[in-house]
């Protein structure tokens, strides 16, 4: 067991795969139907079916620790190739140990998660979401929770749900939470969301947003788009490397879907009228976050007063106080750390998906961080994760 203060290494993003029998241990018997269904995919390997879709997820891409890049593919890949601790915690303790790696915030795998968040019935999405974080903390975490730390799977059906889950997995002993859309269910923050943040900053939970947010109601029309596409042939309809390309261009822009989710925080005065709440943005990387804050000021300053924008400081004032991201691999964001600033960034893994560099994350760390001082490296390395979710607690 690790004692506060023996952190080194942090990964501040890992996730994990769904082990075959997650849904089978965790929900129950009335929602088995509606559950994703473990098949093989058109190469033979292990694929989560959702219910209605046609065509099987591939876990490919989400199972690579130990495989060189140049045998990365998103099917074909089985769970008896894919390292135990993509899905078993014991077993991921020995991964971080190979990697000199002392502790992991853990989130979701994220194409079921979104098939129980975009659900149509509310009774099942509930309990598809709850399974999840009931494996996670009961049965992924519970080899060494001071090591693996989970965060909260927070549902998509409205205010008062959305509350009720934040204050039950603090209750229950988790670190943080994951929000996929606005806690109130809009598709823009608005002040129906309040509720949840008072209720997060109350309780000294750290909010957490992986990527981007969802609206319930689009995620449910994707999965109709979805089950339209699957229906004239799928996606593997379209030839193979065309659609390899597009998913590897969409992968490198990911961050370009996170500046409104910041600037909606912001200019709305949520952190103004929440000054203790701490949002923490997921795998979006930081090196463009030094223009976005040149640019959230400047428009500030220029716009101040016939907008009437209801924060009494600039824009990167509340991301300095209030705010933080996590990088995988990102030296021009090292560089600009300064800018970014030093206590509002996170390094991680991204285990066990395809960013992840497994077993030589600390090469990778000293060649990123080698112009950084000891005490930049503590931070970004693991003193601001201990900072943020409370694990000297």
């Amino acid at each position: 067991m690790y004692e506060a203060g023996r952190y080194r290494i942090i990964s501040a993003d890992a996730h994990v795969l769904e082990p075959p029998d997650i849904w089978e241990n965790h929900l129950p018997a009335q929602y088995q139907d509606e559950a994703p269904k473990l098949v093989k995919d058109a190469d033979g390997g292990d694929a989560w079916l959702i219910p209605g879709s046609g065509t099987p997820d591939p876990i490919g891409l989400t199972a690579t620790p130990g495989m060189p890049w140049d045998q990365f593919r998103w099917t074909g890949v089985t769970y008896d190739e894919a390292r135990p601790g993509c899905y078993r915690g014991a077993d991921r303790l020995k991964d971080m140990d190979l990697d000199g790696v002392d502790a992991e915030v853990i989130f979701p795998p994220q194409r079921t998660i979104g098939h129980w968040l975009g659900h149509d019935d509310e009774d099942a999405s509930l309990a598809g979401i709850q399974a999840y974080n009931d494996f996670l903390l009961d049965e992924f975490c519970a080899p060494d929770p001071t090591r693996l730390i989970g965060m909260a799977q927070m549902p998509a059906l409205g205010i008062d749900s959305a509350v009720d889950g934040l204050r039950k997995a603090k209750a229950r002993g988790f670190k943080g939470v994951v929000i996929s859309n606005w806690p109130s269910g809009g598709e823009m923050i608005s002040e129906d969301d309040d509720p949840f943040w008072a209720a997060a900053a109350d309780e000294g939970i750290p909010v957490t947003i992986h990527i981007n947010l969802i609206p319930r109601a689009t995620r449910q029309a994707t999965r109709e788009g979805l089950a339209r596409v699957y229906a004239q042939g799928g996606p593997g309809a379209e030839k193979k490397e065309m659609a390899g390309a597009k998913a590897a261009a969409g992968l490198a822009g990911v961050f370009s879907m996170v500046p409104s989710v910041i600037g909606q925080l912001i200019f709305t005065g949520t952190f103004e009228k929440f000054p203790d709440l701490h949002v923490s943005m997921i795998e979006v990387s930081v090196g463009w976050i030094p223009h976005f804050l040149e640019q959230m000021d400047d428009r500030y300053w220029r716009n101040r007063s016939w907008t009437e924008v209801p924060i009494s400081e600039p824009p990167s004032h509340y991301w300095y106080r209030n705010m933080s991201a996590t990088f995988i691999w990102d030296p021009a964001g090292v560089r600009q750390r300064h800018q970014v600033g030093v206590d509002n960034m996170m390094w991680s893994t991204d285990y066990p998906h395809h960013g992840n560099d497994w077993p030589y994350s600390r090469r990778v760390i000293n060649e990123t961080l080698a112009e950084c001082t000891a005490d930049e490296r503590r931070k970004i390395l693991a003193d601001n994760a201990v900072r943020v979710w409370h694990l000297d607690a």
